[in-house]
């Protein structure tokens, strides 16, 4: 009886250490998820952003506070709202709720945001939103891409083609001139 007890102890106590050393590996791996998480999330080129359903900024990295000119502190005080251009508010919030009713699988849009100093980011913002378990939605992850200079050139394309435009008028005038003259 004594020697099946101990049997029985000692294969408990076998898969007791396998079981920690199970729970050990899987929280070895878990730490390295989010490590790796952690540098992703930090080291993009682009900013990245957990907003919560209402607006209010959960989680942002250091590339977005620069774009927009404030700590992350300041940042996280505010929501997407207060910072995006007055004239883009409206599709932003439609499209918004559109992603929140599962309308949209994924938000994409050019919008401009609001620095803290006041002047203008053009940014293509893609979004999406995680759900809980039971559907209801959790956070947006969301992608910022500064894409001012992409607008300063097609601005300067349209500039130099409208000149282009005006300077072709006035050489057929002159060339309609040139002929009546002839």
């Amino acid at each position: 009886l004594i020697s099946l007890l101990s049997a029985a102890m000692h294969n408990s106590r076998a898969r007791e250490i396998q079981r920690w050393q199970e729970l050990l590996s899987t929280q070895s791996r878990l730490q390295q998820s989010e490590t790796r998480f952690q540098a992703t999330f930090e080291q993009a080129a682009v900013g990245i952003a957990l907003v919560s359903p209402d607006g209010k900024w959960l989680r942002v990295n250091q590339r977005l506070c620069q774009m927009l000119g404030y700590s992350r502190e300041e940042l996280v005080r505010l929501t997407f709202q207060e910072v995006t251009h007055p004239d883009d508010l409206g599709e932003d919030l439609i499209m918004t709720r559109q992603l929140l009713d599962g309308e949209l699988s994924r938000l994409v849009m050019e919008k401009r945001y609001l620095r803290r100093d006041g002047s203008t980011l053009w940014a293509n913002l893609s979004a999406t939103l995680v759900r809980h378990t039971n559907g209801e939605p959790h956070y947006f992850i969301s992608v910022v891409e500064d894409i001012g200079l992409r607008k300063q050139q097609e601005q300067a394309l349209r500039q130099a083609a409208t000149v282009f435009e005006s300077t072709q008028e006035g050489v057929l005038v002159v060339d309609a001139r040139r002929r009546v003259l002839t």
